[in-house]
């Protein structure tokens, strides 16, 4: 279990957004198979008292999406920010690779880290778009397994594409 993959549901886009929802996945990078996930509601009154930020044009966003998704979001239980960042540094510590679209999750999720006065490791992340990129022609499915804009929901989708790239890129 060396590759996580990693997605966040937000209310803002800089790095000091606040995150409503994590996902993370565990999987094998050339099957597919899915290892152990974990996914937590934040409470975003918490994000907003320890600091974090939201933005009308997301938060407009959020309102034009699927009622699921919205539903799944703001599902209890909630958790307080830093209970959820110190939930999300347990699960991530077995990780070698941490995959995401690193300019945006990644770094976001890095700055909560960072505030709860610790480091998520610099040297784990991985691009999504950087794999793609390099696995020139691999398709993505057309159509997302679960409910679009949720973050384990996200994970699954983004790792069955990235086993596409990984195996390009291996010649199987």
């Amino acid at each position: 279990m060396k590759d996580l993959m990693i997605d966040l549901e937000t209310l803002g886009t800089t790095p000091n957004a606040v995150i409503i929802q994590f996902g993370g996945v565990f999987f094998d990078r050339y099957t597919g198979e899915l290892f152990n996930e974990l996914k937590l509601n934040i409470d975003a009154e918490s994000s907003v008292n320890h600091g974090f930020e939201m933005d009308a044009a997301t938060v407009e966003w959020w309102m034009r999406q699927d009622k699921a998704a919205i539903e799944n979001v703001l599902a209890e239980t909630r958790y307080n920010v830093m209970t959820a960042i110190q939930l999300i540094k347990e699960f991530i510590r077995p990780a070698e690779n941490i995959w995401s679209h690193a300019t945006f999750d990644f770094v976001i999720l890095q700055n909560h880290f960072i505030k709860d006065g610790t480091k998520l490791n610099y040297f784990a992340a991985r691009d999504i778009r950087t794999l793609e990129d390099l696995a020139y022609g691999v398709n993505r499915p057309l159509k997302s397994a679960g409910i679009r804009h949720t973050a384990i929901d996200d994970c699954k989708y983004q790792i069955a594409y990235c086993v596409k790239c990984f195996n390009k890129l291996k010649g199987t």
